[in-house]
């Protein structure tokens, strides 16, 4: 089997669970990680094998041990196999009767937005927490003829939705390439091609004559929104919205205030199932 027919597939289970989980997608992700499943008592991460950095991973492992108790159960999964796991368990997910995303398998809804996503090895199928609630916080904005930015956008549900709600301009990137090409194939199956801009990269990748945005979604890790915070301010217009998930409500109070030295003010927050989400606006 060649090596990037595969994937290794770790079973994380702690106790207590936080803040080991998220810790553990953060040392994980330079280990050649790049696709989770939350658990309820850790995580499922995945790492392609011709990207994974085995003495790396064992150290991080190794490191996890003293924050928690940890186990681990480890196994190859090849890539052909991951789709029928997920064809034989996977369910549509319906956020507030007003949009639904399915996979391409299952029937299209009677009614509402609906966006179909092909389940690969990443969040953003709706069924992660973080990915409900910005769907959610989504639906409470007019995107008619507005301009947004989907940083980090994974299986890109968040920038279709947006598209598919009335949004004008919609630019989306990832740093994986996985994520990357999953995004591409999903605005695709939503007969999309052509209408969302889409480019693998950061937010320092982020070409200057894009300008500014009215909307600014990000769905990732507490370390790097705090990172990357005033690039996120800098890129989003005066009165403009942004939204934020991918941690924990524990971490609540210190994306706030790394957002609040940004110049945006709180207007919205929620939890689900541990995860949080938050919605600012930019004070003019």
């Amino acid at each position: 089997m060649k090596k990037k027919d595969r994937f290794l597939q770790l079973n994380l289970e702690f106790n207590p669970v936080n803040p080991a989980k998220e810790i553990a997608v953060a040392w994980l992700d330079g280990c050649g990680f790049s696709m989770y499943q939350d658990a309820p008592e850790g995580i499922i991460a995945f790492a392609m094998e011709s990207e994974l950095h085995e003495s790396e991973m064992e150290d991080a492992l190794k490191n996890l041990t003293s924050i928690s108790k940890m186990k681990v159960v480890r196994k190859w999964v090849e890539s052909e196999n991951w789709n029928e796991q997920w064809e034989a368990h996977y369910e549509p997910i319906e956020v507030e009767g007003r949009l639904t995303m399915r996979a391409p398998f299952h029937n299209p809804p009677d009614a509402g937005i609906d966006i179909i996503i092909q389940p690969e090895m990443s969040f953003g199928t709706g069924h992660h927490p973080t990915t409900w609630q910005m769907m959610k916080g989504l639906l409470e904005i007019d995107l008619t003829n507005k301009s947004v930015l989907d940083i980090g956008c994974g299986t890109g549900a968040l920038a279709i939705a947006a598209k598919k709600m009335g949004a004008d301009q919609v630019v989306a990137f990832d740093i994986d390439e996985w994520s990357f090409q999953n995004t591409q194939a999903n605005v695709d199956r939503n007969a999309l091609t052509g209408t969302i801009e889409i480019f693998q990269g950061n937010i320092a990748s982020l070409e200057q004559d894009l300008g500014r945005f009215d909307v600014i979604l990000a769905n990732i890790n507490r370390n790097v929104l705090i990172k990357e915070m005033s690039a996120y301010s800098n890129h989003l217009i005066p009165n403009g919205s942004i939204l934020f998930s991918g941690f924990y409500k524990d971490d609540e109070s210190i994306i706030r205030e790394a957002a609040e030295r940004n110049n945006l003010e709180l207007k919205h927050s929620s939890n689900r199932e541990d995860w949080s989400f938050l919605m600012f606006e930019k004070i003019s």
